[in-house]
């Protein structure tokens, strides 16, 4: 049984597709919150809910797929859309662009699942039906409604042909995979940061923060840490692949 619990009636078919939604909440207003605020009663079922809600670290579910919600304040939208809503949308932008990003990631996940094509059609934004400026944020940060769905269609598909989060559009306009990590060996001795094709060790803890800050402004995402030991000594293998390829 959903949170939910079906009280906004029963779809009866597949989902045409979803609409993305912004929860106007606070830095600490995460998906565990407003599921938590759902079940107990805190905000109320009949004030709307999605049927999930999505941090960079959680997807809460509040209703099942094969339920309506009351998402958009409009019967068509609510009775045949699935909904999500991008937690903390007033918090800070690297945080809200990572919760994005992991909703985008299950928007995928849905139209792979119920066999959705990414258009216009099906990748919805609230404001297309309701007179709110919901998704704010990401309207606001992808350039305007029309830019901020185009990217959303875009990523979307991405996402559904299996394409990397750290893959950027190139200038020539061919793929480049990043390969970029940091790690330690037995958690001593420097950070060593690998740029894709050299080790580097880094002195500072201010260089740990900047490669970190850039790579997420780039990618969305964390720069992968990984903490190796030797008696497992992955890093010993990462080098040695790396140099039998420059050979």
């Amino acid at each position: 049984m959903s949170i939910c619990g079906g009280i906004a009636g029963r779809r009866g078919h597949s989902p045409k597709g979803i609409f993305i939604h912004n929860d106007a909440g606070g830095q600490f207003l995460d998906a565990n919150y407003w599921a938590n605020a759902l079940a107990g009663g805190e905000h109320s079922l009949g004030n709307g809910f999605a049927h999930y809600y999505v941090d960079q670290n959680t997807i809460r579910q509040v209703e099942d797929d094969v339920n309506c919600a009351w998402h958009c304040g409009q019967e068509d939208s609510n009775m045949n859309y699935l909904s999500m809503e991008i937690c903390q949308s007033m918090g800070l932008k690297d945080t809200f662009l990572a919760n994005e990003e992991r909703g985008l990631q299950l928007a995928a996940e849905l139209c792979k699942k119920y066999g959705i094509t990414p258009n216009e059609s099906t990748i919805r934004l609230h404001q297309e039906v309701f007179a709110t400026a919901c998704p704010h944020r990401s309207v606001e940060l992808h350039g305007g409604p029309k830019a901020c769905k185009e990217y959303f269609i875009r990523r979307i598909k991405e996402l559904m042909n299996n394409v990397n989060e750290t893959q950027k559009q190139g200038a020539n306009g061919r793929r480049e995979v990043t390969m970029m990590c940091l790690y330690t060996i037995d958690g001593k001795g420097p950070v060593i940061f690998f740029d894709g094709k050299e080790f580097h060790p880094l002195s500072h803890p201010d260089e740990v923060t900047i490669l970190n800050k850039i790579y997420k402004d780039n990618n969305g995402k964390d720069l992968p840490c990984y903490s190796w030991s030797s008696k497992a000594p992955w890093y010993a293998r990462l080098q040695a692949a790396v140099k039998r390829t420059q050979k």
